[in-house]
Formats: C-alpha cells, sequence, structure tokens
C-alpha cells in the first residue's frame, strides 16, 4: 500500500523550503505520496496550525502520516516529536501543533525526536523542517517503528486556546482565528449550542439563529453557523466579517439561549 505523506507549514511557495522537504522525503522513500494541505498558515500561527491538522486528520486513511512545521522556536531546547494519536501519524515541533489532535484522541504515544540516523547530518539550525522532521517522517513512512524514535514525551506542550464560559444565559467565548474570507472562528464548540439560541453577539452586531450555510443571508449581512472545524463561526454573507466588524482574535462572542 502507497503511504500518504501530508505537510502543513507557515513557509510559502516562492522560497523552495518545501520543495526542499519534499526532495528529501522522496530521497528516503520513493514510493510515497505527498500531498499539500498548506503552506499558507499565517506566519508563526501555531494555533491556526493547530486548527487546520484538527480539521484534516479525519480524512485522512489509516497510517497517514502528517508533517506540519510552524516553528518559531526552531533551533531553541524545544523538542522535536513523533506522534501517534489514533491511527495516524504526525512530526513536527513540539509547541502545540497538534494539541487539538490530542485533545480528540483517546489514545496516543508521543516520542522525542533523538535518534541522529532519522536526521540529515548537521541539522541546520534554522531549518529542522527539512534536516530533522521530513527524514523522521519518511524513515517511518517506509516501515521504521515509533519507537526507535527517540524516548517517550508523556506531557506534551498544548496551546493554550482560551476556554469559553458558560453562563445561565448561554455561553461567553472569543474569536481565535480569521480565515482567508474575513470569516471569525470562535471558541464555541457545536456541542455547546444543544439549547435554541436567541441571539448571537459580538462587535456591536446581534444575530438571531445559528444557520445551516452562508447564504441564508442576505448579501453584506451577518451569518453564524457551525463550521468545518466544528466551532461556532460568524461570517459576512458574501463579504468580509472581520474587516467590515473590525474584528480581531480575542474579541468577545456571546451566545444567549431562548
Amino acid at each position: 500500500m502507497t503511504m500518504v505523506l501530508t505537510l502543513t507549514t507557515d513557509f510559502g511557495t516562492r522560497d523552495g523550503f518545501v520543495a526542499q522537504m519534499k526532495g528529501v522525503v522522496l530521497q528516503i522513500n520513493p514510493s510515497v505520496r505527498l500531498i499539500d494541505v498548506t503552506h499558507d498558515i499565517e506566519p508563526y500561527s501555531v494555533l491556526h496550525a493547530a486548527l487546520v491538522l484538527k480539521g484534516i486528520s479525519r480524512y485522512f486513511p489509516a497510517g497517514t502520516i502528517h508533517i506540519a512545521v510552524v516553528d518559531p522556536g526552531v533551533g531553541s531546547d524545544r523538542r522535536g516529536m513523533a506522534l501517534k494519536a489514533g491511527d495516524q501519524l504526525y512530526v513536527g515541533p513540539d509547541n502545540g501543533l497538534f494539541s487539538l489532535v490530542l485533545a480528540e484522541s483517546s489514545s496516543w504515544e508521543a516520542r522525542r525526536i533523538e535518534n541522529t540516523r532519522y536526521m540529515l547530518p548537521n541539522p541546520h539550525p534554522t531549518f529542522h523542517g527539512r534536516d530533522v522532521f521530513a527524514p523522521v517522517a519518511a524513515h517511518l513512512s517506509a516501515g521504521k517503528t515509533l519507537e526507535s524514535v527517540g524516548t517517550r514525551i508523556h506531557d506534551p506542550v498544548m496551546v493554550p486556546v482560551p476556554s469559553p464560559v458558560i453562563t445561565e444565559q448561554g455561553v461567553e467565548g472569543e474569536v481565535i482565528h480569521i480565515d482567508r474570507f474575513g470569516n471569525l472562528t470562535t471558541n464555541i464548540d457545536a456541542g455547546m449550542l444543544s439549547e435554541p439560541v436567541a441571539s448571537i453577539r459580538t462587535a456591536g452586531v446581534s444575530i438571531s439563529r445559528v444557520s445551516q450555510y452562508f447564504d441564508e443571508a442576505c448579501e453584506g449581512r451577518p451569518v453564524a453557523l457551525v463550521n468545518s472545524f466544528g466551532l461556532l463561526e460568524i461570517a459576512i454573507a458574501r463579504g468580509n466579517a472581520s474587516r467590515k466588524l473590525g474584528v480581531a482574535p480575542g474579541t468577545r462572542v456571546t451566545v444567549a439561549f431562548a
């Protein structure tokens, strides 16, 4: 069976960094199938990458290996990690990238990347994506065991996602991510919306219900729905909610139940 290996980074595509990583993988395992998830993660945004990884993981076949590199601490003493969560593997810095995957996993095993035989010689201190994470993932795809990567990690870093607060009236949360369309992802999980909703308020705007899709609102009007991450999202139908409402991450969002 052809092994699938995905790449998620904040490298962009104009400088050749992603191509270097792919070249390293293919030298070790030429039969692997490489999938670009995105290389347009907001620079240094571990949370953005964590959301993307949470969103994609369930849609790839068992045994898929995901390389994720958003690594502002590259070259420091932060750990490199190989992780098995559910039926998939993840390789990257232990800086919170995989925390949302971990939060949804009933069983997982993490290993510190220590085996120098799986790295390129003399890894460059600013490019562990190419010299450490890509070759480790390639060796795993070629049949090396997770145990051979290094010692166990029992305390992987978890990205600090603000928790919503349940009140007598409903739920208080905040915007945690803004996508390329200007849609506002909140930290309010769909499971918190089990009661009938009377209003969703943010930045002086009130929305009376949770819709299923964007065009339930007229063009230019605000709409609330559950996005593909399973989180409450606020958008402007065929518009940019962040720009129109003047909203940034951290802006408060209040849900009132009927």
